[in-house]
């Protein structure tokens, strides 16, 4: 495991909040929030959005002078907003011509860096939300991994940076003063950290050191020297995700010092080893050969993309000796001697796909997380460098809670300082890309304070709006991926690599039916009566439904392999989405994706 400096370390976090910690937390929250409520106060969705009426109407009369005033007229006047309040605004980026008076300021200051779409992961059609390049920050960052000492190697950066659609914005003489990239979030950040729009995409494409910052992804200052990445810029420029995987595979599989990789979600990665896996003998064949694949949706990069690929008979001969790579355990770093870290989101319901890493990857490799991250606003960093499900709220937006038993109201939105160690809440952001009191959906568990400025350190404990939904009770993603990971510890049952769920009404009862990828054991046949165990030892709620026949056992069916990785390349292409940027959720709630996975069934246990 690579070794961490000093600097890095992090004491556990306290269980209650100290009071001068209390007071650091208080006025950085204050500053923050003042920031935001004044400079978004006279943008088009302040001055004319009908859920901000009252709040308008008390600053009107109080006035913005006062601190301490401003602060309470917020947090008394101003409701929990939704997704309909905001969307007839960000409709106007849909109007042709779209004309920059009607988007000017219309969230926050000046035009928007670009629009970035959902990743659709409850399988409706995805939201869209302008973002805005802000500068300065106030919020310092804490010592991730990334910033823990010098790279012997290179980077692969595994993200797409393609967009959707252009959407062009005309000044009044019809002229268009800017086009603004409209795709997934993890491309937008890319982007705005290096400061590069659309228009100059062209003169960077031969571009292999085009990323600024190894910790980019982390949203950290430290800005650290950074060595060559494995792939060029047009890599990043592919939008269809199986033809983003390969080339990269190529790219990487070439290089022997590669250092890192850092993509977006943990099955992605899987998903890149798996490319490798199935067309071992085609990218050796290039390397060798120095040759491109012919792959679908690269057309437009291909001569890029070839400048940098050269024959290397001595790497691919090298490669033909070390096999593919489910040949052995640790295939990782007989490749790349020099790799020792891997970065992507690996908590919650992506943690399945965890044993699988590790086997690619060995033991002396470590897993990091980029942090806490939402289309809408990035909450928090890992707390501990090397933990997988820990974070720490660090982001310059306002964040809020709602305690998932309270009712939904701004009267019962609590700050950070009000939170209880052990309690689960909602969180509530405010942001400075104009989202006021916007519930997020993401349900998150309090584990402590901070020790350096008291801020909430927490686990992700699911979503509320991702649940299997019975008559007179409902079980939750988060007790659905617990269930999994218990029966997944058992080798001799099932290694799970992906799962997802759904309401299965096959037959009454209705019960929670299970959709699993991964290697049976002997025991496979105990997986329905495991998964039953784990659930009623999580929710007694579902204990007493399935004893009383309100429910029944759950049901396992397995998947042939590669479903998940195919569901990725299917769904994209059906919403038009940039690839590395679908989820598999938990639950799956569209009709036409439950058909789509029933499809791919080989047995049920």
């Amino acid at each position: 495991m690579s070794q961490l400096p000093a600097s890095v370390a992090t004491l556990a976090p306290y269980s209650s909040l100290p009071p001068k910690l209390r007071t650091v937390l208080t006025e950085k929250n204050d500053r923050l929030l003042l920031r935001i409520i004044r400079a978004n106060f006279n943008t088009q969705y302040a001055s004319q959005a009908s859920s901000l009426a009252t709040f308008r109407d008390v600053v009107l009369s109080h006035g913005m002078e006062v601190d301490s005033t401003l602060l309470q007229d917020f947090r008394n006047q101003v409701a929990l907003m939704d997704y309909e309040s905001y969307k007839p605004f960000v409709a106007r980026f849909n109007e042709q011509p779209c004309k920059e008076s009607e988007v000017e300021n219309l969230f926050a200051p000046g035009l928007p860096f670009s629009l970035a779409l959902t990743s659709t992961t409850s399988g409706k059609a995805p939201k869209m939300f302008a973002n805005y390049h802000h500068t300065p920050r106030e919020v310092g960052s804490r010592p991730t991994f990334f910033d823990a000492g010098e790279s012997n190697g290179r980077t692969a950066w595994v993200f797409c940076c393609a967009y959707r659609q252009l959407k062009d914005i005309e000044g009044a003489s019809g002229q268009v003063v800017k086009r603004l990239p409209i795709g997934g979030i993890s491309g937008s950040m890319v982007r705005m950290r290096s400061g590069w729009n659309i228009d100059s995409d062209e003169s960077r494409m031969s571009m292999i050191s085009a990323f600024p910052s190894a910790s980019l992804t982390c949203y950290s200052t430290f800005h650290v020297p950074v060595p060559d990445q494995v792939s060029p810029w047009a890599a990043s420029m592919i939008r269809r995700h199986q033809s983003l995987l390969k080339i990269h595979a190529v790219f990487c599989l070439a290089c022997r010092d590669l250092d890192k990789f850092s993509t977006t979600f943990a099955p992605v990665f899987i998903d890149l080893i798996r490319h490798m896996d199935e067309e071992w003998d085609t990218f050796v064949t290039c390397i060798e050969e120095g040759t491109m694949p012919d792959l679908e949706g690269i057309d437009h990069v291909r001569a890029h993309l070839q400048v940098h690929l050269h024959a290397d008979p001595e790497r691919a001969a090298e490669l033909r000796e070390i096999g593919s790579p489910f040949s052995c355990v640790g295939w990782a770093v007989r490749v790349w001697p020099k790799l020792r870290n891997l970065s992507a989101v690996s908590s919650g319901p992506f943690a399945t796909a965890l044993p699988k890493v590790r086997s690619v990857l060995g033991p002396t490799v470590s897993i990091c997380s980029p942090g806490f991250i939402a289309t809408e606003a990035y909450i928090g960093v890992p707390y501990y460098v090397n933990d997988l499900d820990t974070f720490v709220i660090q982001t310059e937006e306002v964040v809020e809670f709602l305690d998932v038993v309270a009712e939904q109201t701004h009267e019962n939105i609590l700050q950070a300082w009000d939170l209880k160690v052990g309690k689960q809440y909602q969180i509530v952001v405010t942001t400075r890309n104009g989202l006021w009191r916007y519930p997020l959906g993401d349900i998150i568990e309090i584990v402590g304070f901070d020790t350096e400025d008291g801020s909430p350190v927490f686990k992700s404990a699911g979503r509320t709006s991702l649940s299997i939904r019975f008559p007179y009770m409902s079980v939750s993603d988060s007790d659905l991926v617990t269930a999994i990971q218990a029966i997944s510890e058992s080798e001799d049952i099932i290694k799970v690599h992906e799962f997802t769920t759904i309401l299965d009404d096959r037959k009454l009862p209705t019960t929670v039916g299970y959709f699993i990828e991964g290697s049976l054991g002997p025991n496979s046949h105990l997986a329905p009566p495991k998964l039953f165990d784990a659930l009623a030892a999580i929710d007694h709620n579902y204990r007493d439904a399935v004893n009383q026949s309100h429910a029944g056992l759950p049901t396992v069916r397995i998947v042939k392999a590669g479903t998940f990785m195919d569901y990725r390349r299917w769904r994209g292409e059906k919403m038009n989405l940039v690839g590395g940027q679908i989820k598999v959720p938990v639950v799956l709630l569209d009709c036409a994706t439950q058909e789509w996975i029933v499809e791919r069934v080989i047995t049920e246990l």
